[in-house]
């Protein structure tokens, strides 16, 4: 069955549960509605002329104004063919919530706590969303969405552009256009940046040198008194040491 007899069949079963598909190079992904995401799921892991039995990975995608997308990928190991289910979770940005495919395949679960604890998204019927496996408890936010606050970019300004032409940085004007750079400037550019690499080889060369005599020397200190009380030199071959009888005589 191609890809696209493949999007057939699913739409013959699921009607209008499927919002959407489409075949990139090759590879089928189907949207469905969020409510039927595990009736989908469980659809391509029960029928036997689909029978996706794998399941290899579940996670999240932050579509901004949208809210977030719920991706699962799945394998069929007896007809060797892949299939992407994915759905758009209802509550937008404030409250996401998608029902789990725990009931589906098993694999689901950690996947599904990796997804809420990076993203947000809440899966109904998970059987233990929390506590969160990839942060800490008291952690505030959700370091996988796109408007997470970096709090190193607050801290330090970045050094480049995010984006091709963005204001504030990099080649381009105050307006954020594109300024043309030279050959010339182009390579001393360059040169800056490589001279600056081989300083900073070459300062970190010099910490470790510094480290590792640092280390010899406690070593040298922690080893000198049990030499002077334990260990006493063996007298030489050659060493004159009077017997017994010459002793009593």
């Amino acid at each position: 069955m191609s890809p696209e007899e493949l999007a057939d069949y699913l739409r013959e079963r699921l009607a209008d549960r499927v919002v959407d598909t489409s075949v990139t190079y090759g590879q089928l992904t189907v949207t469905v509605a969020p409510e039927s995401f595990p009736d989908a799921a469980r659809l391509c892991k029960d029928d036997p002329a689909l029978a996706f039995d794998f399941f290899e990975f579940l996670s999240g995608v932050d579509r901004e104004e949208q809210g977030f997308e719920v991706v699962t990928h799945l394998y069929a190991t007896s007809h060797r063919r892949h299939i992407t289910l994915k759905t758009l979770a209802p509550g937008g940005r404030d409250n996401p919530k998608v029902p789990t495919l725990t009931g589906v395949y098993r694999g689901a679960n950690w996947h599904e706590r990796e997804t809420y604890d990076m993203f947000g998204v809440e899966f109904e019927g998970h059987p233990q969303l929390t506590p969160r496996i990839l942060t800490t408890e008291d952690f505030e936010g959700w370091p996988l969405r796109k408007d997470f606050l970096l709090s190193t970019r607050e801290a330090k300004p970045w050094p480049g552009l995010k984006e091709p032409g963005e204001p504030g940085g990099g080649d381009s004007d105050e307006a954020g256009e594109p300024v043309a750079v030279s050959a010339e400037d182009a390579e001393a550019k360059a040169q800056a940046a490589r001279d600056k690499a081989e300083r900073a080889k070459a300062k970190a060369a010099e910490m470790r040198a510094q480290k590792a005599a640092e280390r010899g020397a406690e070593l040298r200190d922690a080893d000198e008194p049990a030499r002077d009380v334990d260990e006493v030199p063996a007298p030489g071959p050659d060493a004159d040491v009077p017997d017994d009888e010459g002793e009593q005589q």
